[in-house]
Order: C-alpha cells, then structure tokens, then sequence
C-alpha cells in the first residue's frame, strides 16, 4: 500500500461513514460497521464527587483491519476527538496505549489491531452536576486499503450514588498497556546518544533489565521528521539482560528539542526522552 493510494483512499473513499452513538449510563452503542467501530465508555454510571471523571474510547477492528497510534507512521492517520459540544467538561487527557509496528511495502506503521481502549480523563466545571459527553471522532481502519469513518457519541451522565461501570475493567486494562517509566518497566536507561553523519543519523539507546531479559525490544522513535524510523538494530548481551538499539534516523530535532521514545518489550512498555545536545 503506498502513500499516494492511501492518501486517494482516504479522500474519495465511498466508505465514508458518519454515525451517531447515543446513550444514558456508562456506554454509548457501537458506531462503526463490520470493519471497525467505536463507543464512549466511563468507570461510574454516575458522576464522582471529586472533578474528574475517568472514561475510554474504546475501539474494535475485525481480522485483517488496524487502527493507528498518536503517531500513526508513514500511511495512516490517528484518531482525533472534539471534545467541544459537551457539557460540564472542561477539559480532557487521552492517554494511548503501546502500539504495535506494521510494515507494509516498507511502510512503517505504529497501529492496534483486534481492539484498543484509549483512557481519558475528563475534568469537569462543576462537580456534583449533570454532564453531556459529546465526543466527534475522525479516525482510519485499514486493511489492503484505507477507510476514513467518523462517529458522533454522547453519553448523558446523571448525579447520584453510583459505584463502579460494568465497563470499568476495560478502562483499567488500557491503562495498564499505557508505557509507564522506565522504572516502572524494571529498565534502567543507561544512555542515549547520537552517532553517525549529519546526513545518515543514528540514535543509540543503551538498556538496563531488572526483571528479567530483553526478548525482542522494539523502539519507536517521535520527532526525528515526518513518520517513524524503522525498527532498531537490537543488540544482546549478558544474558538478554543489557540491549543496545541502534536507529537509523531521517533527521535530527533542533537542539533543545527532545525525541519521545516508546519502548517495547512484549507485556511491558516504558516511555523517555532523548536530547540533541
């Protein structure tokens, strides 16, 4: 699939969908169509007493269809929500769980595929007091081509008593596969550095395990030009116990501004920053 077909697809697509989703309690209904869907889920039926209210967008793709991390990689697009026509919300925080990396036709490609839920947290104006959640969802399910599809959601969220959603669980499963530190993941980062040409750069991330040893370490790089680099040159010793992963970069970021590196390992995934110095 390359980027000018993807890019033909997601414009002239007859595909297109736009649907809404609406509901009372802790769920909207699915929005989607055999290929993917989305609904809006929160982990009380009520609003809680204090000013944040902990939901997820929750996303499932059928076999052979993916969606795409924040950075989706060379052909992709990632879910964007407008949060503006909701009521008592004041604010919101998406976090994004560990992708996984697809590459087609040399493509790279951060995605989820099967199904994902994105925690968010909502800040709310004024607690104790009914709120409308209204979410406007752009995002892309692709397979051997590129669907666009929107979804309008709303969820009516009432005062009272109220412990924990029957959808609370799936919020919490999210956050867990969303990277943590490196602490958190029992690895100690022992260096990052640069090497190569100004014109063939490469970043070098040298790598600690406390809980056991690295099985296959993958790294996606942000901020180093458009996309993503390709999956780094990973190096073992000491048992799988210390990895050294090499990245061939496009380019470097200005001085001053850092790279976002997500780390991988299969259940476990940390998240740090690298600095041109």
């Amino acid at each position: 699939m390359a980027l000018a077909r993807f890019t033909t697809l997601l414009v002239l697509s007859a595909g297109f969908i736009m649907s809404t989703g609406s509901a009372r309690a802790a769920a909207t209904d699915w929005v989607g169509d055999s290929r993917a869907a989305v609904r809006l889920i929160t982990a009380t039926d009520n609003l809680p007493a204090d000013s944040t209210l902990e939901a997820g967008l929750e996303f499932r793709f059928a076999k052979g269809w993916h969606g795409y991390w924040r950075s989706p990689g060379d052909a992709g697009i990632p879910p964007t929500v407008d949060w503006s026509a909701s009521k008592n919300i004041t604010g919101e925080e998406i976090s994004w769980p560990a992708p996984h990396r697809l590459v087609i036709d040399d493509l790279q490609n951060s995605v989820y595929e099967n199904g994902v839920v994105l925690p968010v947290k909502l800040l709310l104006k004024q607690a104790q007091t009914s709120a409308r959640i209204n979410a406007s969802i752009t995002y892309a399910a692709c397979s051997d081509v590129c669907v666009p599809l929107e979804a309008e959601l709303t969820l009516a969220l009432p005062t009272g008593a109220g412990g924990t959603s029957a959808q609370s669980g799936l919020i919490s499963s999210g956050q867990k596969r969303v990277p943590g530190s490196p602490d958190a993941a029992g690895v100690d980062v022992i260096g990052t550095r640069f090497a190569g040409s100004a014109s063939e750069p490469t970043l070098v991330v040298d790598l600690k395990s406390r809980s056991g040893a690295f099985v296959a370490p993958d790294l996606f790089v942000e901020g180093a030009g458009n996309g993503i680099p390709p999956a780094p040159k990973v190096e073992l010793q000491d048992a799988g116990k210390t990895a050294r992963l090499t990245v061939r970069l496009v380019t470097l970021p200005p001085a001053g501004r850092p790279l976002t590196l997500t780390l991988i390992d299969e259940n476990r995934a940390a998240e740090f920053k690298a600095r041109v110095n």
